[in-house]
């Protein structure tokens, strides 16, 4: 547990969106297919996470609260508009690549051979390409630390394979 109390006022509910704007920024990018689509799902979670502010007890981290929250919005709207996965955007929003070089291309590839990943993969290798702690996937995916780990290497596997065709 921490000390941290999200009752206390808005600046520090801005302060811990700020913090973890990046990851936010991510989740979103992830599971969007378009420019348009990305700023609603960042929005969306905003709002979910501003609405959830008052529960969030301290029982985990604030980043995995702030994961599963985004996560949790982002796959309820990909449930509920029922997408085909495999189309996938590679425009990367300004905020996520600052140039046009070779590993801006590289990354946006990543993103791409990312994107075609089913949803339960994505969200796992994208946790695990923050360097989140196999706990902590585990926690935000409700399973267990083994399970994550299979996972994770069924995606990575997946994404090898996916690039050498």
């Amino acid at each position: 547990m921490n000390d941290f109390n999200p009752h206390s006022n808005t600046a520090e509910f801005e302060q811990a969106i700020s913090s973890h704007a990046d990851v936010i920024s991510r989740i979103c990018f992830y599971y969007s297919q378009s420019r348009a689509e990305y700023e609603d799902l960042r929005q969306d979670a905003m709002l979910n996470l501003w609405k959830g502010w008052a529960n969030f007890r301290g029982d985990s981290a604030l980043g995995t609260w702030i994961y599963r929250v985004t996560l949790n919005t982002c796959v309820s709207n990909l449930r509920s508009r029922r997408r085909n996965l495999l189309s996938f955007s590679t425009e990367l929003p300004d905020d996520l690549v600052a140039d046009a070089d070779s590993s801006a291309m590289q990354l946006r590839e990543m993103h791409r051979l990312i994107g075609q990943l089913p949803p339960r993969e994505k969200a796992v290798v994208l946790m695990w390409l923050d360097e989140r702690p196999y706990d902590e996937i585990a926690a935000v995916m409700g399973a267990s630390r083994n399970t994550v780990a299979t996972w994770i290497r069924r995606a990575k596997e997946k994404l090898v394979k996916m690039s050498n065709q």
